[in-house]
């Protein structure tokens, strides 16, 4: 059985910088639970198939970035929408700060944030604006914070052009940073990425950097899957190969 480190080597980061104390607590005060942790997660599409995941342990640390590869088709999609709580593995556990997402799922949206691959997840006929105030409802975000989010995120990915912009009226590249925009809305504090860097321009990558900083910084975890090692990724904590449906040390 595979699991990635409790407490990651110190490297040098591009795409996200050490915790900046968010986490801090005194000598023998309880920390808090794990941002998020698969325990011995196996799934299968058909029982005339081997396993696409395999007796899976993948521990994310406060502070931690991870990266996982493989070529196409291999399990890693399957992987990130397990840990998203959308699908359910046949055994094993996946929980986020302790709670699975059959105990508490409205916390457990909360908590955690999937960017899915591709282009899908947006509707032509509605405007940026109101893309992120619906993803704001689906995040689980209260009432009283979401037109505060909407403003901050709008910021933050400088979308203030496109704000009411319908969707269809987008360029591709437009359209990846309102989905990156829309995956860190809530400020969750775990975020699953998927082949993040489809379409972006360096504008859009030093946005999703910063964007992934920050996480970092608040004692949260982010894990990214892609084919191959993307161009400027940077350094992680831990690096990982899906083959055979067993997470390899990269």
């Amino acid at each position: 059985m595979l699991r990635a480190p409790e407490r990651p080597r110190p490297v040098a980061r591009d795409w996200a910088r050490r915790p900046t104390g968010a986490w801090t607590v005194a000598p023998g005060a309880r920390r808090p639970a794990t941002p998020l942790a698969l325990d011995g997660v196996s799934k299968r599409w058909s029982a005339a198939q081997a396993p696409v995941l395999n007796d899976i342990s993948l521990t994310l640390a406060s502070g931690s970035s991870t990266w996982i590869g493989g070529r196409n088709g291999v399990g890693k999609t399957t992987l990130l929408r397990i840990a998203a709580g959308l699908i359910h593995p046949e055994l094993g556990r996946v929980h986020a700060r302790g709670r699975t997402v059959h105990e508490d799922r409205a916390r457990y949206q909360r908590l955690v944030s999937l960017l899915p691959a591709g282009d899908r997840g947006l509707y032509a006929r509605l405007s940026v604006r109101r893309h992120l105030e619906f993803w704001a409802r689906i995040a689980m975000v209260r009432r009283e914070r979401l037109q505060g989010l909407v403003r901050e995120t709008i910021a933050a990915f400088e979308l203030a052009e496109l704000a009411e912009r319908r969707v269809d009226r987008l360029s591709m590249g437009q359209r990846q940073r309102l989905r990156i925009a829309m995956t860190f809305l809530a400020q969750p504090e775990v975020v699953l990425l998927d082949e993040p860097l489809t379409s972006l321009d360096e504008e859009g990558v030093e946005l999703l950097r910063q964007a992934a900083a920050a996480v970092i910084d608040r004692g949260g975890a982010l894990l990214w899957c892609s084919p191959n090692v993307d161009h400027d990724q940077g350094s992680f904590d831990a690096r990982w190969t899906l083959e055979c449906g067993r997470l390899v040390p990269a």
